[in-house]
């Protein structure tokens, strides 16, 4: 709750215009995605619904209550009463009604209310996984402008130096030439790059609920999830929310099974009570009772028990649709596990190549400086330096890359498993 806090004085500075940049981690920015992202607040609102239907689930057992009054004022003298005076009556009722649905209704609003909480867990962690993702991918964006940036720093000094070669008569106009267009056609991809990351990091600020205003910066790393060990994943299929709706829709069927069941063959109790009492208004008359009385009744429903009646017709169906929930569940057990093993086959090779890849970005990093200094020695042209160059940015960016991939594999076998996100990466 400090935490949260603590991002809201942040983000209230920021928009005073005390700060006008904000930088956040990843757990940060998944705070702030719970307390501004609209999908959130929707799921907010849906779960209270459910949990205002839950707490008054038991109305249908609440007596229906009625209470009337009335004036009556002859117009003409009554033929046999001889008496034209006004009189005064009121009436009350109270009935109540009950069958075994009451148990079922019950038992259905609690259900419905279970559904909504995980429902609501789903979209809190469907929020949570995007924003993580795209904070990875943020993260990568960046380390691959930084890469070319420094790619086109490394070929402006190449220009530079190569144009003092030219100036003194040591280097060709046809070689001062080509190590121009060589610096300057990196230009237009890294403006590409870097507008594509502007565009990306808006969407992000709208995700979490940042003011477009506010110059967000990310703080974190893609490294450090090559430390996950397989040894820490533990399969609870309780916890796996794709099997947890199956086994409550089971269950709501199981319900709505027996209060179909309970229509078809439950009695049912009705019982009434009523009053009242009335006066004339004229002198000496009193108020006296002119109705009051108790009913009970009982009802029990016969054609139901007839094999081919709706009511039995429709529990014979309601079994059928149980069936078929209790097979897809364990079929979903079966996903379930070959996704999970098809994650961890994807963190295991992701893990491997990563091994490699680092392998050959220290030998393209190495290659590159030896030809450098063979260019800038006389021994090896610019085309040779130009492909030791090109080389390294592959070699750095497919390093890169497949961190991520790594990033991702984890975060999907995190949200498959049920697990807060962060747990299997530590």
């Amino acid at each position: 709750m400090k935490k949260g806090l603590s991002i809201i004085m942040i983000l209230m500075m920021a928009g005073f215009a005390f700060a006008e940049e904000l930088t956040v981690s990843v757990e940060q920015a998944v705070e702030l995605a719970m307390q501004n992202n609209i999908q959130v607040h929707q799921a907010e609102r849906t779960l209270a619904a459910s949990e205002r239907s839950n707490k008054y689930s038991w109305n249908s057992a609440s007596p229906s209550i009625n209470a009337s009054a009335g004036l009556q004022i002859p117009l003409m003298e009554n033929a046999m009463t001889k008496s034209k005076d006004m009189s005064f009556s009121v009436s009350g009722s109270a009935s109540l009604r009950l069958t075994p649905s009451l148990y079922t209704s019950i038992r259905s609003a609690k259900l419905q209310l279970e559904q909504g909480q995980i429902t609501y867990e789903d979209a809190l962690r469907s929020v949570e996984l995007n924003v993580r993702k795209i904070f990875y991918s943020l993260l990568l964006a960046d380390q691959n402008i930084e890469s070319q940036k420094r790619s086109m720093e490394a070929a402006k000094r190449q220009y530079e130096t190569n144009l003092a070669k030219y100036n003194r008569g040591q280097l060709s106009e046809l070689d001062l030439l080509t190590s121009q267009v060589n610096y300057e056609s990196k230009m237009p991809s890294l403006e590409s790059q870097e507008n594509q990351l502007v565009n990306s990091m808006e969407s992000f600020k709208q995700l979490i609920g940042v003011n477009r205003d506010i110059q967000l910066k990310l703080k974190g790393s893609l490294e450090g999830f090559e430390n996950f060990n397989e040894d820490n994943v533990e399969i609870n299929l309780s916890n796996i929310s794709s099997i947890k709706k199956i086994e409550k829709q089971i269950e709501t069927a199981e319900n709505q099974l027996l209060a179909t069941r309970f229509t078809a063959w439950g009695p049912s109790l009705s019982a009434s009570y009523s009053i009242g009492a009335g006066q004339t208004l004229a002198d000496g008359q009193e108020f006296k009772l002119s109705n009051h009385s108790i009913s009970l009744s009982l009802a029990i429903p016969l054609d139901g028990y007839l094999p081919w009646s709706n009511g039995a017709l429709s529990i014979e169906n309601q079994k059928d649709n149980l069936s078929t929930l209790r097979e897809s569940l364990e079929t979903q057990k079966t996903t379930v596990q070959l996704s999970i093993e098809n994650s961890l086959r994807t963190i295991r090779q992701a893990k491997s190549q990563m091994k490699s890849l680092e392998a050959t970005a220290k030998l393209a990093q190495k290659t590159y400086d030896l030809t450098q200094n063979a260019y800038n020695q006389g021994s090896r042209d610019l085309n040779s330096l130009r492909n030791a160059e090109d080389s390294l940015i592959s070699a750095k960016t497919q390093l890169q890359s497949q961190n991520y991939t790594l990033v991702n594999a984890i975060l999907e076998l995190e949200n498959t498993l049920g697990v807060p996100f962060g747990t299997l990466s530590k």
